[in-house]
């Protein structure tokens, strides 16, 4: 795995964070199956639970909804008690949820069990608890590991559609969900087996050296304890959770969240019922499906670029992709239209999937990431958290995908627009550092 993000050197090789990122790999790539599986399967439980496709989408905007509320508090909970232990509840309580989404019988039912209990605490083992992990653990890497990790979800999706199609043609959802659930479990006691929290609680620095490439420096520790690496610098740490939130850079950020993460949850909601209406079956909706999950795999590993160019201007040639991606989709009549546009659609959210994270670590720095990230997610969940409905309410109004589609172009080129104009904001005063300054003179 070493090979893949950049060659180590030294004291590197035994570099603990090159053996999470295979860890970290495993746990979001196969978390995933949750997400994807509930567009795919929704035309089954529409049928089945007498729902309208308003009420399906609208139970996923209360996932999305509650996932994004609940990462404020998994950003204080990981600052509380650790990557470990969040990670490792977050993935057990979810198991618990999708055992019992396999029970539903209601739309409320499916509302408390799928949209708050389960969407709620899978939010404590995925995005922002890894997205963490790449921050914590690396600086030099920080873009290329959160490609790597993140772009597990788009590899795993494609065996998740193969799975569910064949799955749906000797069993039913309830099933796939008792499958989920057990996933979940084992990903729980993976987790608590072999997740840490950072480097410096087991003696290391990020990337595996100091900054400067010394060795890290190590203070004196408890007895029979391990040895503490120095603390990061305030300029390693950036801003504080305070100051972030006193920039419009953060409110913009938010604007270009919206715009990958929008369309892709409307998308998943409903892009099998959208293929379905124009003509095409189980097998080849999810041959199609998967293509827009596995080359979102593409993206994310092209938001690597972000080490190298500018992560905004990345972010804002992501969304632009998938703006177009999602206008092409809405006339996508001929197998060359649906892969031609999941393709740009895949493309543009797994590059913009990394870009906004990195962005974001460029622009505050890793000292208030994980809280600062689970605000940006929060107010993000606000507004998009209705959107899945939305669609499905258009569509029963209109008999149609029109309105819907071309509103999430447009909101991704919007989005794109704000990526390419704006500029980080200006690094924050470090009293620490004032006084260094003062005292060298």
């Amino acid at each position: 795995m070493s090979q893949v993000l950049g060659s180590a050197a030294g004291n590197r090789a035994t570099f603990y964070g090159w053996y999470l990122i295979g860890v970290a790999w495993l746990l979001y790539g196969l978390q995933v199956a949750g997400f994807y599986s509930w567009g795919f399967y929704l035309p089954e439980m529409t049928r089945d639970l007498s729902l309208s496709r308003a009420s399906g989408g609208a139970v996923f905007g209360v996932a999305t909804f509650c996932a994004g509320v609940a990462a404020p508090l998994v950003g204080m909970a990981i600052t509380r008690w650790g990557l470990r232990a969040v990670m490792t509840a977050g993935f057990a309580l979810s198991g618990l949820g999708y055992l019992a989404t396999s029970r539903a019988q209601t739309f409320w039912q499916l509302a408390i069990l799928y949209g708050v209990f389960t969407a709620g605490t899978h939010a404590f083992a995925t995005i922002v608890p890894t997205q963490t992990l790449a921050s914590t653990w690396f600086v030099r890497y920080r873009a290329r590991v959160l490609a790597v990790l993140m772009a597990s979800g788009g590899i795993a999706a494609p065996l998740i559609y193969w799975s569910n199609a064949k799955l749906l043609q000797v069993s039913t959802w309830r099933t796939g969900w008792v499958l989920i659930g057990l996933l979940n479990l084992v990903l729980a006691a993976i987790a608590l087996a072999f997740v840490r929290d950072s480097p410096e609680s087991i003696g290391q620095r990020p990337d595996g050296a100091a900054p400067d490439g010394a060795a890290a420096p190590q203070r004196p520790s408890a007895e029979g304890s391990a040895p503490a690496a120095a603390s990061p610098s305030p300029a390693l740490d950036g801003f504080t959770t305070a100051q972030a939130l006193r920039t419009p850079q953060f409110f913009l950020m938010i604007l270009s969240g919206l715009a990958y993460s929008v369309p892709w949850s409307v998308l998943n909601n409903h892009s099998r019922f959208h293929l379905k209406d124009i003509g095409f079956e189980l097998e080849a909706a999810a041959a199609i499906l998967s293509s827009m999950a596995l080359v979102s795999t593409f993206g994310r590993l092209s938001g690597a670029l972000g080490d190298f160019l500018s992560p905004p201007r990345v972010l804002g040639a992501a969304l632009a992709l998938e703006g177009l991606g999602c206008g092409l989709f809405l006339i996508a009549s001929t197998p060359a239209l649906a892969y031609t546009a999941v393709i740009l659609i895949g493309v543009g959210f797994g590059t913009a999937y990394i870009s906004q994270a990195t962005t974001f670590a460029q622009f505050f720095g890793r000292r208030a990431f994980a809280t600062t990230t689970g605000i940006r997610m929060s107010i993000g969940a606000v507004f998009s958290a209705f959107t899945p409905g939305l669609a499905g309410w258009l569509y029963d109004a209109n008999g149609d995908y029109v309105i819907a589609f071309v509103g999430l172009m447009v909101l991704s080129l919007a989005g794109a627009a704000v990526a390419f104009v704006i500029r980080a904001p200006r690094p924050p005063t470090h009293p620490t550092l004032a006084t260094m300054s003062i005292a060298s003179r």
